[in-house]
């Protein structure tokens, strides 16, 4: 069962399935594969750029500059990965609404994504605050990786995955 359903989600996907955007992304060939390659491509950096500074919390990388440092260094990776990763699942979604939208493993694939962006920046908050790598710091990058490696397989899942 969806997380997320009704009457009201089942307008917006006829809705959405129904402008000129959503026709021509079913229409031209390339369109959604070429988006799909970016929205791949920028989960590749997000992850990248948030496993660099959990795994420095953990003490298993960049030991020899702050953690602080190592965030400056990955953070914005993150804060352009994101939006592009915003306007290409937005496509898809409206190349797909009633693919997308209906689908549990979708849904809680934005909750995760929300927990863990929200983690990724507790963590870059912090280590601005705090010099050396604390308990707190470390739960909250293995936390962030552990979210964000669980979106990369929710992203995964939701092809194969037909819930409403």
């Amino acid at each position: 069962m969806a997380i997320v359903a009704g009457h009201w989600l089942d307008e917006v996907v006829a809705d959405l399935a129904a402008t000129r955007l959503s026709h021509l992304m079913q229409d031209v060939d390339w369109l959604v594969p070429a988006v799909q390659t970016v929205h791949i491509l920028c989960v590749a950096a997000v992850f990248t750029a948030t496993l660099m500074p959990a795994l420095a919390a953990l003490g298993l990388y960049g030991r020899e500059q702050s953690l602080a440092a190592a965030y400056a260094r990955f953070l914005p990776t993150v804060r352009f990965g994101l939006p592009v990763l915003l306007l290409t699942g937005a496509l898809m979604v409206v190349a797909e609404p009633d693919r997308a939208l209906p689908n549990t493993v979708f849904q809680v694939k934005m909750l995760l994504v929300l927990a863990a962006g929200g983690l990724t920046l507790a963590g870059a908050r912090r280590a601005q605050r705090a010099a050396p790598a604390d308990g707190l710091q470390r739960v909250l990058g293995l936390g962030a990786l552990l979210l964000w490696t669980l979106v990369v397989v929710a992203g995964r899942f939701i092809a194969y995955s037909l819930s409403r």
